[in-house]
């Protein structure tokens, strides 16, 4: 197959008939409610979550990573769409999204990266977007990078509060395997988005075991569930 922005929107289009959109209407879709779901963190010992499920997303991005003095990866920060699934949750093979997803995102070549499936998201402005997940300056130390995850172009457009900038406060190894970025909880820094963060079922993500002090920075594709509980939305 060859991976274009054509592509991605054939496969909006197939999603709208999934869904049994008429031709005559915009591609909407329903954000169902998860807030009785339960975050499975099973194999791992990330603390269960104080506040209800608000939102599951589907991460497709990339990790990224620079080379340092010892000659191992440090990471920089990630790039990635989040895509609503929420309406998938309970379903067969839900557990399993990542990985399937991830054999698609690593069969696209170099050209497709995050930067334009957020293009295309934006383009189109599709409703299962639910925004892009990135790294900025830490907003209270103004110093160091923190994680943020940004709706306010998608789920919740021109709403400015529609985001949340996470601190890490506990992260385990990837009980799927080595070549996964490990899972992780996060609480809320700043934003009204979520009071938790959690990352798990990751595919993908870790760089090569060493590197040649002062090579260019790599990006390492991967896939993952986020879910978000809490917030003001």
């Amino acid at each position: 197959m060859i991976w274009t922005s054509r592509t991605f929107v054939i496969l909006a289009s197939l999603a709208c008939a999934s869904v049994a959109v008429p031709t005559t209407s915009s591609c909407t879709f329903p954000r169902c409610d998860v807030s009785s779901a339960v975050i499975e963190t099973d194999g791992s010992t990330l603390p269960a979550p104080k506040y209800t499920p608000s939102f599951v997303g589907l991460g497709v991005g990339t990790q990224n990573y620079t080379c340092a003095s010892t000659g191992t990866y440090t990471n920089v920060g990630a790039l990635a769409e989040l895509f609503d699934i929420s309406c998938l949750y309970g379903e067969p093979g839900f557990d399993e999204l990542t990985s399937t997803v991830s054999l698609f995102w690593n069969a696209a070549p170099p050209v497709i990266t995050p930067a334009e499936i957020i293009a295309f998201g934006e383009k189109f402005d599709l409703s299962f977007v639910l925004g892009e997940h990135y790294f900025v300056v830490n907003p209270v130390t103004g110093s160091g990078l923190n994680p943020k995850w940004d709706f306010t172009s998608h789920a919740f457009a021109g709403n400015p509060n529609a985001y949340v900038v996470g601190s890490k406060v506990d992260d385990v190894p990837a009980p799927t395997g080595s070549s996964d970025i490990d899972w992780l909880y996060l609480t809320n820094l700043t934003g009204s988005l979520a009071n938790e963060i959690y990352r798990i079922e990751t595919k993908g993500g870790q760089p090569p075991a060493s590197c040649t002090p002062g090579s260019n920075n790599i990006t390492v594709k991967y896939t993952s569930l986020y879910w978000f509980t809490g917030g003001a939305f």
